[in-house]
C-alpha cells in the first residue's frame, strides 16, 4: 500500500536540478536556432518549452521562493504561497497557459532619491508565474539578437560589467587625439512610454504566448485605468520590460 506524500514533502521531492537541465538545454537550442536564422525551429522549440512541465514548476518556484518580491501581493492579496498553493498553481498553469487571463495590476509607490515617488504595477503571483514561463521561452531568442554592449535586464550581466568596460576604455589613452568622455542620459519615464505596437512586432513567440504578453501589457491598473495604452508593468518579470531593446 502506497502512502501519498503531503504537499510539503511532494514539493520538496521535486528534482529541481534535473528540471533546470531540461529547461536550459531547450533554451540553448532556441538560442542556436535563432542565431542560425531558423525562425520555424525557434517557434517549435519555444512551444516545446512552454508545454514543458519542468518550465512551469521552475517558474512557480522562481516567483514564490527565489525572487525578492515573492512576498508582495497583487490585487488578489495572495503572497508567500505555501506548498499546496504552489502545486495548485502548477495545475492551473498546465491547463490554462494558452488562454491565460492577466488580472489588473496593483499600484504601489516607492520613494526616489530626489524625493519623488515612482509608481510600480504589481501583478498577482499567478500572473508573475505565467510571465516567468513566457520569459523562459522568449529570453534565449531575444538574447541571440541583442547588442553585445547592452546590459539592462540581461541574464548573467550586471553594473560591474559596465564598470569594467568603462575602466578598460578610459584607461586606453586618447583615441585619434580626442579626449574620452562618459555621456549619461536619463530617458524620462522610459518604461511608461514604450509603444505596444512596436513591442509586439519585435517579439518572436508562438501565437498563444504572444497573445498572452499582449494581454499582460494591456492589463491596466486597478482603480486608475482599465487598459494600458503604452508602457510595460515595472513590477513584473523583467523579460516583459527588456524585450524592446
Amino acid at each position: 500500500m502506497t502512502t501519498e506524500l503531503n504537499p510539503v514533502d511532494k514539493w520538496k521531492s521535486i528534482p529541481w536540478r534535473k528540471l533546470r537541465k531540461i529547461v536550459f538545454r531547450l533554451q540553448v537550442r532556441i538560442f542556436k536556432a535563432q542565431k542560425n536564422g531558423n525562425a520555424c525551429l525557434v517557434r517549435k522549440l519555444q512551444k516545446l518549452l512552454l508545454s514543458s512541465k519542468a518550465a512551469k514548476l521552475l517558474a512557480i518556484r522562481q516567483v514564490t521562493q527565489l525572487n525578492m518580491g515573492r512576498k508582495t501581493a497583487g490585487v488578489d492579496g495572495k503572497k508567500a504561497l505555501e506548498s499546496a498553493q504552489r502545486l495548485a498553481l502548477y495545475e492551473v498553469l498546465v491547463k490554462n497557459w494558452k488562454q491565460w487571463k492577466h488580472q489588473p495590476l496593483k499600484r504601489v509607490y516607492i520613494p526616489k532619491a530626489d524625493g519623488t515617488k515612482r509608481g510600480l504595477g504589481i501583478p498577482t503571483i499567478s500572473d508573475r508565474a505565467y510571465q516567468c514561463l513566457i520569459k523562459y521561452a522568449l529570453e534565449p531568442a531575444a538574447e541571440a539578437m541583442f547588442n553585445a554592449r547592452s546590459y539592462g535586464f540581461r541574464p548573467g550581466r550586471s553594473c560591474q560589467d559596465v564598470q569594467k568596460l568603462l575602466f578598460s576604455n578610459l584607461n586606453g589613452g586618447q583615441a585619434n587625439g580626442l579626449s574620452k568622455r562618459i555621456l549619461e542620459l536619463d530617458i524620462e519615464k522610459c518604461f511608461d512610454k514604450i509603444d505596444h505596437k512596436f513591442l509586439m512586432q519585435s517579439i518572436q513567440l508562438p501565437k498563444a504566448a504572444k497573445q498572452g504578453i499582449f494581454r499582460a501589457i494591456k492589463a491596466g491598473v486597478r482603480g486608475e485605468f482599465p487598459s494600458s495604452e503604452t508602457g510595460t508593468p515595472q513590477g513584473g518579470v523583467s523579460a516583459l520590460r527588456s524585450v524592446q531593446w
